[in-house]
């Protein structure tokens, strides 16, 4: 499953049955859980545990720790148990843990409250080639590894709620890329070998020794637009004491950058927006559309306006703007854009001149 990391079980036999090409963004759950190591189950310890999870949950639903500092935040995290649904104990590899979850729309309204932006469930989905050394040579770290640093990227994405793919190195692959494509920052050469991949971004990762440390690069690319000589859209690089520092630091960077682009704050604003979608087959399609609207972070409400044949529309409050709308349905793998069109095209559905329409897609 995409738990958050896929699995490297599952990717195997997802791959000897079809390529995975329904898999872009990835909804993500358990953005209001937590599992914090406890000593004991005593009181003290449990506080001390809630408080631990709740941070952890928001900064999963804001996409950055720097949330934590909000004197709001501050103040409620004083009093975890406010917002708590339920919490228990569990343990694993002779650790005690406590498991703690909190209610979503309180979440939500906290965050609100506090002005803060809000991440969605709709997270776009990374595919990782990381060049690092290993086994007395440099290797491309693989969904199978046994390494620490696989560990590391999946505990950071389970942490953080960022969906993150490794890829599978079978014999097609191992032919068609080295690592020395990846320390080169060769995107088009690495793309070339990833179309298997339905992941929305491609991550070239190079981690090398110097000296008791290591150096580490990481460059962001958007995979439906690599060739030679795309730029990336993000680099983040530095020096760490090992590799699984570096790799907390490209992730931590990693989750800041998508922060930036998809958590979505309320401006205060008065700001409307229309979404219209065609070739709506059956009513089920509608009631889905309409409830995927509503769990937007970027919409406040949604409510269908104009029905006619075979096209809908909706009319939008946002908190965001219609860019921030506009690039959270680039990230829902059942909407697609039908084209750009000009005012009245679908009469007597009226549309601003070049504004997308939408298609949702049946399962």
């Amino acid at each position: 499953m995409l738990k958050f990391l896929l699995k490297s079980s599952l990717i195997a036999f997802l791959y000897c049955l079809f390529s995975i090409n329904s898999v872009n963004a990835v909804e993500v759950s358990k953005l209001d859980e937590a599992n914090v190591p406890v000593s004991s189950r005593a009181v003290a310890e449990r506080d001390k545990a809630l408080k631990s999870a709740l941070e952890q949950v928001i900064i999963k639903n804001t996409g950055t720790a720097r949330s934590l500092n909000n004197s709001l935040i501050q103040s409620q995290l004083r009093n975890p148990d406010t917002l708590l649904s339920q919490y228990g104990y569990f343990e694993q590899n002779g650790q005690l843990l406590l498991t703690a979850s909190f209610e979503h729309r309180r979440i939500v309204a906290l965050l609100r409250q506090a002005q803060l932006p809000v991440w969605g469930t709709q997270r776009p989905l990374t595919l990782f080639w990381v060049a690092m050394p290993g086994e007395g040579d440099t290797i491309i770290l693989s969904d199978s590894s046994t390494l620490a640093e696989r560990k590391q990227f999946s505990d950071f994405s389970d942490a953080r709620g960022i969906p993150v793919l490794l890829p599978i190195l079978d014999l097609d692959e191992l032919m068609g890329i080295n690592p020395n494509d990846i320390k080169g920052m060769f995107a088009d050469i690495v793309a070339s070998v990833s179309g298997r991949y339905q992941a929305d971004f491609l991550a070239l990762v190079a981690i090398d020794a110097a000296g008791n440390q290591v150096r580490y690069r990481l460059n962001l690319y958007n995979k439906a637009t690599v060739d030679s000589l795309t730029p990336p859209i993000f680099t983040f690089n530095g020096t760490a004491e090992n590799s699984a520092q570096a790799v907390t630091a490209m992730m931590t960077a990693l989750g800041e950058y998508y922060f930036t682009k998809y958590a979505i704050a309320d401006t205060g604003a008065q700001q409307g927006a229309s979404v219209t979608f065609v070739n709506i087959q059956k009513m089920a399609q509608l009631v889905e559309v309409e409830k995927y609207l509503k769990q937007l972070s970027a919409v406040k409400n949604a409510t269908l306006t104009h029905i006619q044949g075979h096209t809908a529309t909706f009319s939008l409050d946002l908190f965001g703007s219609e860019t921030d709308l506009e690039r959270l349905l680039s990230l829902e793998p059942r909407i697609s854009v039908v084209a750009p069109v000009s005012a009245g095209e679908f009469s007597p559905v009226v549309n601003k001149a070049g504004k997308p329409v939408y298609e949702w897609r049946l399962p």
